[in-house]
């Protein structure tokens, strides 16, 4: 499963160096979450929000299609303290995490962006854009979970523990990354995009935490925030 999506990330890769001479560098700076053993619902506690940083490298195929690839650091983190009910659990956990991801971008509107004029020569009309995303991503990470503050005494719950610690502290896996954004054209050379991410995961380790609580379930994690692209060549190539 993970060669084959490295294939597949070497391949659109390729694909985007190829597909166009002109591309865009981003930066992006906002917030991360996540949804699992400790943190059940897509609504978490403002506290339980960290830091999420990223690098982007964008180009398009065509004046509403786009393809980028990306790597982003975040932080997650959660406490049962947070949360009624799981204060004699007491678990809580650190991970970091680094994701490279290749993405899809649908910018229905996009064709919008660049128009003829009656002398021909060809404008920029400044957008506010809404596009759509979805890729997929390798992640790795850094577990520090602790169960030390557990003093209960479910048998369950210390053969899970036992089992989680085995696992050990460090996690390879394979994200779904899907997202949506909407764009602001500053200038020719500069844009504005604030957008949100839910990356679904195919792990349950993402807390570090699963046979201590539910082994079922697997993990997800979303950031936000806002990304600055800086256009580089002449985009009007592709129009």
């Amino acid at each position: 499963m993970k060669e084959s999506v490295l294939f597949l990330c070497l391949i659109m890769t390729m694909t985007m160096i190829k597909a166009q001479t002109v591309w865009e560098g981003g930066v992006f700076a906002g917030m991360a979450v996540y949804s699992g053993d400790i943190n059940p619902t897509l609504t978490p506690r403002f506290k339980d929000f960290t830091p999420s940083l990223g690098l982007i490298a964008r180009t398009n195929v065509s004046n509403r299609i786009g393809f980028r690839g990306g790597i982003t650091y975040l932080k997650l983190q959660g406490d049962d303290d947070n949360y009624v009910g799981r204060e004699s659990r007491d678990f809580d956990f650190t991970t970091d995490l680094v994701e490279l991801s290749v993405l899809g971008e649908w910018e229905p509107f996009g064709s919008n962006r660049y128009y003829t004029d009656a002398a021909g020569n060809v404008n920029m009309d400044k957008l506010i854009s809404p596009y759509l995303y979805a890729g997929v991503g390798l992640l790795g990470g850094v577990l520090n979970t602790n169960f030390s503050n557990y003093t209960g005494n479910s048998e369950d719950i210390k053969a899970g523990i036992q089992k989680d610690r085995a696992y050990g502290n460090s996690l390879l896996g394979v994200s779904i990354p899907v997202g949506l954004g909407m764009k602001f054209d500053i200038s020719e050379g500069f844009t504005v995009a604030l957008e949100g991410c839910v990356r679904a995961s195919f792990s349950d380790y993402l807390d570090g935490i699963s046979f201590a609580a539910s082994p079922d379930a697997k993990d997800i994690y979303m950031n936000l925030g806002i990304v600055v692209y800086r256009r580089f060549g002449n985009p009007r190539r592709w129009r």
